[in-house]
């Protein structure tokens, strides 16, 4: 489901071009009761988005970027919890500025229609890398549950539960510092996506 977020957020970054904003949340997202914070990407306006403490508490692990699977890996955990809480910039260690543009124009879209996607995958399969100078493309077999919830107090479920498989091809580069990063995702769904 990332990677087809992300190809989504490629479309509506065409269809509305970028402009400078913020992106980030109120400090007070460490309360203990649902949390309203606006949230600005690149790209949109300020939308106030209410997570609660415990969704607020599921981050990923840190992000682990020694090699290119483990690289996608960490970005879909990533990517996934940004989608959940409304902030893209949560997940850009684990990605390239151009990835991270098309993740914001997802994330936005999403805003912008007043909801949150809560995608959880539940299996990967990696097929073999092809590793060129620059880059390595990693294809992947992917299964993914989904639903739409709302930005409102108590996140109530809009639509879903959905699933949905992907036939996906990552291209993860080495970055500056050694690390691998996912710069762009080919995504071919292999059932309706909603």
């Amino acid at each position: 489901m990332a990677a087809c977020c992300c190809l989504a957020g490629a479309a509506l970054l065409a269809s509305t071009g970028c402009s400078g904003g913020t992106t980030g949340a109120s400090s007070g997202l460490a309360s203990k009761e649902a949390t309203t914070a606006p949230v600005r990407g690149m790209g949109g306006p300020a939308v106030d988005v209410n997570i609660t403490p415990e969704v607020l508490a599921s981050k990923p692990k840190a992000p682990v970027l020694s090699t290119p699977e483990s690289a996608v890996r960490s970005y879909l955990d990533w990517t996934s919890y940004a989608y959940r809480i409304g902030v893209y910039a949560v997940a850009t260690s684990t990605m390239t500025p151009s990835e991270g543009v098309r993740v914001d124009a997802y994330t936005q879209l999403n805003l912008q229609r007043k909801v949150l996607l809560d995608q959880t995958l539940v299996s990967i399969a990696f097929g073999k890398p092809s590793a060129g100078t620059t880059h390595t493309l990693l294809p992947a077999k992917e299964k993914w549950t989904y639903n739409y919830l709302s930005i409102a107090i108590g996140n109530k479920v809009l639509e879903g539960p959905y699933t949905v498989n992907y036939d996906t091809t990552y291209t993860v580069v080495k970055g500056s510092k050694g690390v691998w990063l996912v710069d762009s995702v080919k995504a071919t769904p292999l059932d309706p996506v909603k």
